[in-house]
């Protein structure tokens, strides 16, 4: 008996918040249908047609993939994703792993700008207003911070319970790195009201911010583009595992450009279109196959985060 390949729903209603109150809204942008969807039409069938001859397998890959997001886990999980080169796409998977947590665990997620150069995560999440990583963080130091509104004053919305701040004032607070105690203070409160708090900590491990990050991170997502150096790579995560021991690592090859593979491997995030538009990410616009890879990472992000 086969089973029907699924269909991939769109972003699930946020439900209810806590007695606090604060009800994330879907902004405007996520509303525009007019950006391509990730799947070809010929993609979509072909899609099809192999889930139905290898029996569902897809079909029960994304199931096996979900449960594992929705595995319980401790609280205040802090992961952080970098990049192994310039370009390796970590707000896109940042902005990823926190729209699937936000829609398959509905928990409040924090999605955090850290890089050193004005990123794009923002915009890929969709957030509209200014929302500011140095403004969260002066308001943690200046006030107390008691509830959930009160944790996300000065974050921006981006529907199903993710929100954001970002780095708007980069470059002009470039050569401000982010101090080890001060993230360890914001990151701890973070986790008093986040499931999980996701960091898009730029190009490289070894950046000005990383060391401040990876100190507090529960675990780290490694971005690699096509054709890195395996040496380089495998070089790097001894490194990183010799600094920080308690910090799991995953890894991810993300293809950018059409015609990177074809397979669905483990490990790797085929190429989109939806996401190579570089536009507001929509969960429902994803292709079939980058929806599956990037549950699987959201999971093996979470397993690794929540010390399995």
């Amino acid at each position: 008996m086969t089973t029907a390949a699924p269909s991939l729903p769109p972003l699930a209603p946020s439900g209810s918040l806590p007695p606090s109150g604060v009800a994330p809204s879907e902004p405007a942008t996520m509303a525009k249908a007019s950006r391509k969807g990730g799947d070809t039409w010929w993609e979509r069938v072909r899609f099809e047609v192999t889930d139905a001859v290898t029996s569902g397998s897809l079909s029960e890959r994304l199931i096996r993939a979900s449960s594992a997001v929705e595995a319980p886990i401790t609280t205040g999980r802090r992961v952080v994703v970098l990049g192994t080169a310039g370009g390796a796409a970590t707000s896109t998977v940042t902005a990823l792993l926190a729209k699937l947590l936000g829609s398959i665990r509905q928990e409040p997620v924090m999605a955090v700008d850290a890089t050193d150069l004005h990123g794009r995560l923002l915009k890929y999440l969709g957030v509209e207003e200014t929302a500011l990583l140095s403004d969260l963080m002066r308001q943690y130091t200046a006030q107390p911070v008691r509830t959930l509104p009160d944790a996300v004053a000065a974050a921006g919305t981006s529907g199903n319970r993710v929100f954001a701040v970002g780095r708007g004032d980069v470059p002009a607070a470039a050569d401000a790195p982010i101090g080890l105690q001060e993230w360890t203070d914001v990151s701890a409160t973070l986790s008093r009201f986040m499931a999980v708090t996701i960091v898009d900590g730029g190009a490289s491990p070894f950046s000005r911010h990383a060391a401040a990050l990876l100190d507090s991170a529960h675990a780290v997502v490694l971005v690699s583009p096509v054709g890195a150096d395996p040496a380089k790579l495998q070089e790097m995560r001894e490194d990183l595992m010799g600094s920080y021991p308690d910090v799991q690592q995953v890894h991810v090859t993300v293809h950018s450009r059409q015609g990177h593979g074809g397979a669905l491997a483990d490990g790797v995030l085929p190429f989109d279109r939806h996401l190579a538009s570089a536009g507001t990410l929509q969960l429902g616009k994803l292709g079939a196959r980058t929806r599956i890879a990037a549950t699987e990472l959201a999971g093996k992000a979470l397993m690794a985060a929540n010390g399995a």
